[in-house]
């Protein structure tokens, strides 16, 4: 389907925003600089955005869906389930290290969802489907329980997540290695500790 003008014109500005948060942060984006880098006039966007926070609400689904677009074609096959789990969780994690400003955007700012609007509940749903693939080799091969996989799941993401977050907080401290090592850690843990339940 052809985009529109006004859809071809707010892609341009989503597009100018995202250069901003890769080079500077988003604490960078604001109307004046994205007129700025643009070329449009202070007041011409608010023709196509009806304020920065439906700007940043759109980048945000944007961004996802380019994360999910680059996640989802690496191959995490292998023929051990654990190590499969564990590939897609250091491709998740190389992405944010790779991303940093991403990363920060993602859950440093303070979106505000616009009213009706279920665009970010449903990129949840596609991308926590792409670890469903690998948690459900784990339950076919008696590593875990059907009623197990979302309570493992969430602790393994929020995990994984909050030591993204201290690496980014403490300066550099730790390293993306020291998160794998503490990843594969915990999940080795959380396995093992599965299959001796059985």
């Amino acid at each position: 389907m052809k985009q529109t003008k006004k859809e071809r014109t707010q892609k341009e500005i989503i597009e100018a925003a995202k250069d901003i948060i890769h080079d500077k942060g988003h604490e960078a984006v604001t109307v004046r600089y994205l007129a700025e880098v643009t070329g449009y006039s202070y007041t011409n966007l608010y023709y196509y955005f009806k304020d920065v926070n439906a700007l940043l609400w759109t980048l945000r689904l944007d961004m996802i869906e380019d994360m999910i677009t680059e996640l989802t074609s690496i191959s995490f096959k292998n023929d051990d389930p654990v190590e499969e789990i564990l590939g897609a969780f250091f491709c998740y994690t190389d992405y944010f290290f790779k991303h940093p400003n991403v990363f920060r955007f993602f859950y440093f700012y303070p979106f505000v969802q616009p009213e009706g609007d279920d665009s970010y509940q449903k990129l949840g749903q596609r991308f926590h489907s792409m670890w469903q693939t690998s948690f459900i080799r784990l339950i076919q091969e008696g590593i875990i329980q059907t009623e197990d996989i979302e309570v493992v799941a969430k602790t393994i993401i929020y995990a994984l997540q909050g030591m993204i977050m201290l690496s980014f907080s403490s300066n550099g401290a730790t390293q993306k290695e020291d998160v794998k090592n503490e990843l594969i850690e915990l999940v080795n843990y959380l396995f093992n500790k599965n299959m001796r339940n059985y």
